[in-house]
């Protein structure tokens, strides 16, 4: 069998196609990404919308994750209900059956060559060429991922096709559906792609090596398998993203259960509907047949189902803090103590945080890991916030008058920490974009401005974690100075670069605005660590935040 099936040539049939598959998602969701999210919360009002909106959503971004990644995060935010979640969910299974369809009629009917190339040439083309202009770049990036698709659609199709003349099928007829069920359900949850899943076994339909109740019985398999990568991610999540997962999994569990029990009358209803001619027609009917089953016989239940689903997974409320928690607010001089430890550990993050946009190790005695940048910022906010809440509390209390001055610094620490925070987190995009150029001159002035950010970060935590000392104020003083020079450093090296015409508008005004915001985070983090170290006699004699050119 290894002589008369190229492995390699389906291997690369496959990775084709996934990369295909890979650019259509991209395109779309960059292209009309904010467009559906903005329907997908305007017409979700009732399950039925939902249902149709998922179904819609999906056929068009044919991706039923990334419509899955939306539901979470609505849920997430509150700002959808887990019955109509559930409705998207359930929807979005219909919706993905579309692929099925699309190379089930062009994939196989065609010479796939004479619309893949021109797609191809045409989106690789724009790609390269039109790179300035996104919604053409867009536009040729679907071309492109639709040719790749069908080419490795083709690859893996002509690696099949010579199997069922040197292989008697009669083998393949003591193989139970079930058992195909099971490898269905198993090649999915691997590849993690149904779309993939579905080509490999139309294909296999199409050189005749399984019949198409063994097909069918696959298909099935594949739809479960396809729960896996969306049911560990939520187990992972809060309880209101465990509850949209475990959603997911059950309502495919329970269809494709069923599907597989009553497959042959099933396949035979779908046989008499479309016909037999083309066995590759009546598999995606079949597929979509069974999903649509599926939520006609959810859909009376859907707000049941939510309710069952609320009554799993205990909601438990993120706690950032590690201080604040043990001290009560009754005891002011205690309590401001812990508030100023606590300072010291929104400030350890916010380090944290430079230390993971910047992708560097900068602090050898960082207790915390680089991690996702989105959930490292939005920690910090979670702790600002409990900070703010016990501060209050604690500000309620009648204090001494130096008591209520030092809470006023420790107050500009937690605002300072925040401001530098934020600054550095809405560059992080622009920094990853110029860590991906290939322009030279971009390369040099970033290596030069990282660089000294790397040094001021360094000399700063260093101040950060040492024992107060004498020489605390006039180390910081230096950095202060130190960040102003670097800005203005910076902008002399960019002059000639613009003077030249060596760089766009846009990467001109990048550049300008990265400096700022740098120069901007690096103050309030100087200043943080200033409210938090000295004490307020010195803390209120040190240079004020400037307000530097450009």
């Amino acid at each position: 069998m290894i002589d008369i099936f190229d492995f390699w040539q389906f291997g690369a049939g496959l990775g084709i196609f996934l990369f295909g598959m890979m650019l259509i998602e991209g395109a779309l969701e960059k292209s009309t990404g904010r467009t559906f999210k903005k329907w997908l919360q305007n017409y979700t009002r009732n399950p039925l919308q939902a249902i149709f909106s998922g179904t819609f959503v999906t056929a068009i971004l044919q991706s039923s994750s990334v419509v899955s990644l939306m539901v979470l995060a609505f849920v997430g935010a509150g700002i959808m209900e887990l019955r109509n979640a559930i409705g998207i969910i359930i929807g979005s299974n219909l919706g993905t059956t579309l692929t099925g369809w699309l190379v089930a009629y062009f994939g196989f009917s065609f010479n796939i060559e004479d619309f893949a190339f021109p797609l191809l040439a045409i989106g690789g083309l724009s790609m390269v060429f039109l790179s300035n202009n996104k919604k053409l770049y867009e536009i040729g990036r679907l071309l492109a991922g639709f040719g790749l698709l069908f080419l490795g659609l083709d690859f893996m199709k002509g690696s099949i096709d010579d199997i069922s003349s040197h292989i008697d099928i009669q083998f393949f007829a003591g193989f139970s559906p079930y058992w195909l069920f099971l490898f269905g359900f198993v090649l999915t949850a691997i590849i993690q792609s149904s779309s993939a899943s579905m080509v490999i076994t139309l294909s296999a339909l199409y050189g005749g090596v399984i019949s198409l109740e063994g097909a069918a019985a696959m298909v099935i398999g594949s739809d479960l398998g396809t729960t896996i990568t969306v049911l560990l991610g939520g187990l992972k999540g809060t309880a209101a993203k465990k509850r949209v997962a475990l959603s997911h999994f059950l309502f495919n569990f329970v269809v494709d259960i069923i599907a597989i029990i009553f497959l042959f009358p099933l396949l035979s209803a779908v046989k008499w509907l479309v016909g037999v001619e083309n066995p590759l027609i009546t598999l995606v009917a079949f597929h979509s047949s069974f999903n649509l089953l599926g939520i006609l016989l959810f859909l009376p239940f859907i707000n049941l189902f939510a309710r069952f689903l609320e009554g799993r997974f205990a909601e438990r409320d993120l706690i950032v803090a590690k201080y604040i928690h043990k001290v009560p607010v009754e005891v002011p001089e205690a309590a401001l103590a812990v508030i100023r430890k606590e300072i010291g550990h929104l400030i350890q993050r916010v380090f944290n945080l430079h230390n993971s946009i910047l992708n560097k190790n900068l602090f050898k005695n960082n207790e915390f890991k680089t991690s996702e940048i989105e959930t490292s910022y939005e920690e910090v906010k979670e702790l600002e916030g409990e900070l703010m809440e016990y501060y209050i509390r604690v500000t309620s209390q009648e204090l001494e008058q130096e008591e209520a001055a030092r809470a006023r610094q420790l107050l500009r620490a937690i605002r300072h920490s925040m401001s530098a925070a934020k600054s550095i987190k809405d560059i992080r995009h622009n920094l990853f974009e110029y860590e991906q150029t290939i322009d030279p001159t971009i390369l040099d002035l970033i290596k030069i401005l990282k660089k000294n950010q790397e040094d001021l970060y360094k000399m700063l935590y260093h101040i950060f974690e040492s024992p107060l000392t004498a020489s605390h104020f006039e180390l910081l003083t230096d950095l202060t100075k130190k960040n102003k020079d670097n800005f203005n450093k910076f902008l002399k090296m960019t002059y000639p670069v613009i003077q030249q015409s060596k760089l766009n508008d846009l990467q001109i005004s990048t550049l300008l605005n990265v400096n700022r915001e740098m120069l901007a985070s690096n103050k309030a983090l100087i200043h943080a660590v200033k409210d938090y170290l000295l004490p307020e006699t010195e803390a209120g004699n040190f240079e004020e935040l400037p307000t530097y050119p450009g």
